[in-house]
């Protein structure tokens, strides 16, 4: 171990009770979707005290929306920040993007918890709530990394550029706003819940609504009405029927009608749909347009009245770790292996995450951050000792690269 690697660790030990006492305060503050400016305030002031200047900029809808990979939304994105925040270099070295995102999925049904599901309570080494896991325990890895940097690391020559984002949960608008305004970068690392290891490539990931009608009379007279939501159950059993690998589908909300006794004319169902990471995105939704249609024809009420088909939110192509990554994947492999004392493990991801915008300019992008459990579950959580080494792995990682 170098005098430099040595003072970095020290740097990140010594503050390691503070930054878990951060840690929870973040899942303490909810950042579900709409909600992330409480928790982004918080990290600008966490960044503000490590001596940055971070910025929080909003969504430029305008502008964003005319890059083909956004996905389009109705709802607003006022007061609903990016935190962005670099520690400049003196020149000559290599740049690093370190990315991640604060919202989180909804905690729902609650009463699955065996917990307050945004407690940030510590039991045993793990810290407990929504977020903790996916992803702010990686997240103040990176921001605990560079304070630790600041406070012990030599100068670096390549900018270190901080993105907090919003939105990775659900279209991966915030990444893609965060990109328009940034400089061109040697290389992103994604602290997510990766478990220690690097994700090497995430598949294309589409969120598909469909809409079914039915025919209106009174609900006592079977057979004169056509109940949308008996018609949408039905449409979804074969749907089912039809998708098959490499496909994979997974009805996640349904929506319809509005009192017991009145029959429903609407139904939504909203579906997350993958597909290998190859496709382009636009065969993976002609695909699933010809299954729907294809399902929809054994109904003689939708083959007439056909199902409608919208898209309310991830448009996200496949991404591969590929040859471009080559040098930051070969470092954080070294520095993994003197940090943990094993060799850097490799895995496919069956999710979508936002390294695609850097894939999409050719700027090398790795995912790498602590481990835990329940993502998207009850009782996610965070292991503190895995946080406490990707900061060490980061906080190396960026003086080796910037230098």
């Amino acid at each position: 171990m170098t005098s430099v690697e040595g003072r970095l660790d020290a740097a990140v030990d010594e503050r390691r009770g503070d930054v878990e006492a951060y840690l929870s305060a973040l899942v303490r503050t909810p950042s579900v979707l709409g909600a992330e400016r409480p928790a982004q305030l918080l990290i600008a002031r966490r960044l503000k005290a490590a001596g940055l200047q971070p910025s929080l900029v909003d969504v430029p809808v305008a502008r964003a929306a005319a890059d083909p990979s956004w996905a389009p939304v109705d709802r607003s994105y006022a007061g609903r920040p990016n935190v962005i925040a670099t520690v400049p270099g003196t020149g000559g070295g290599r740049s690093l993007v370190i990315n991640g995102h604060v919202d989180v999925v909804s905690p729902e049904p609650v009463g699955w918890w065996s917990a307050e599901p945004f407690s940030g309570r510590i039991d045993g080494g793990r810290l407990l709530g929504r977020g903790a896991y996916d992803m702010k325990g990686g997240l103040v890895a990176a921001l605990w990394a560079l304070e630790s940097v600041r406070a012990a690391g030599p100068t670096l020559r390549g900018d270190v550029r901080f993105e907090s984002v919003i939105e990775e949960e659900c279209t991966g608008n915030g990444a893609l706003a965060a990109r328009l305004d940034a400089p061109r970068v040697d290389a992103a690392i994604i602290p997510e819940s990766t478990n220690l290891e690097v994700f090497t490539e995430t598949p294309v990931v589409l969120w598909v609504e469909v809409t079914v009608i039915g025919r209106p009379a009174y609900v006592g007279r079977p057979g004169e009405y056509v109940n949308a939501v008996e018609r949408a159950v039905a449409l979804i059993g074969r749907l089912r029927e039809a998708v098959r690998a490499p496909l994979t589908l997974s009805v996640g909300t349904i929506r319809g009608g509005d009192w017991p006794s009145t029959v429903p004319l609407e139904c939504s169902f909203t579906c997350r749909v993958s597909a290998p990471r190859e496709w382009p995105v636009a065969r993976a939704r002609e695909t699933m347009e010809r299954l729907l249609a294809e399902a929809a024809a054994a109904d003689p009420w939708l083959a007439e009245h056909r199902p409608t088909v919208t898209y309310p939110g991830f448009q996200a192509a496949g991404w591969s770790l590929g040859d471009a990554g080559a040098p930051i994947h070969a470092l954080l492999g070294d520095v993994h292996a003197a940090v943990c004392g094993e060799s850097l493990r490799h895995a496919p991801f069956p999710g979508t995450a936002d390294g695609r915008y850097f894939a999409a300019r050719g700027e090398p992008a790795i995912y790498y951050g602590p481990a835990g459990a329940n993502q998207h579950a009850p009782d996610e959580w965070v292991d503190l000792d895995s946080v406490r080494l990707v900061a060490r792995v980061l906080a190396r990682t960026i003086v080796e690269w910037c230098a």
